[in-house]
């Protein structure tokens, strides 16, 4: 198996007018599913008509820096798409890789608490802060005391130099993968 397809994310090359040069197992699987994106005579589109022109208009416009475009799901959320020109053995090609934020949507982070010097706990923590979970639920959900749970996030800001959530997002946003 390919690293590609080991990775889980679904990923695609196309030509900037929508023909389908390679894609990777998640891709495959999205583009059968054929809820947001399919596989149509070996181009890539999506299965929204009135999205397809501003999509291939923003594959078009790809350049060597990674771009991004979002179009409403076929459910709740939208379909995040980022893009970049790569070439392929003197083809011009674009690479998309591409995800959506529905409720089924789960981020994936970098090891920060490993890199930032969080203990395990503050680690999870963290996570629990960035998804959105207030403080009184992590604590009954770790099976902590409010006190315990808040002494964590004081330490935890403390070791980031910050003193908000808003600033917690700020300083992990670069940890973010996916």
């Amino acid at each position: 198996m390919r690293w590609a397809d080991l990775e889980g994310r679904p990923r695609i090359l196309v030509r900037p007018d929508g023909e389908l040069l390679w894609s990777n197992l998640a891709a495959d699987a999205a583009m059968d599913e054929g809820l947001d994106v399919r596989r149509t005579d070996g181009r890539f589109e999506l299965v929204h008509p009135a999205e397809q022109a501003a999509f291939l208009q923003f594959l078009s416009g790809a350049s060597g820096a990674i771009g991004a475009w979002c179009s409403p799901q076929a459910g709740e959320g939208v379909v995040i798409f980022r893009a970049w020109r790569i070439d392929v053995e003197g083809d011009e090609a674009i690479g998309l890789v591409f995800h959506t934020t529905g409720g089924d949507y789960v981020p994936r982070w970098a090891d920060f608490g490993r890199a930032l010097g969080l203990t395990a706990t503050e680690h999870r923590i963290a996570l629990r802060l960035l998804d959105g979970v207030r403080i009184e639920s992590v604590a009954k959900d770790m099976g902590i005391t409010l006190a315990t749970a808040r002494t964590h996030v004081r330490n935890l800001y403390q070791k980031l130099s910050i003193g908000s959530r808003e600033a917690l997002f700020r300083r992990l946003a670069p940890f973010r993968i996916a």
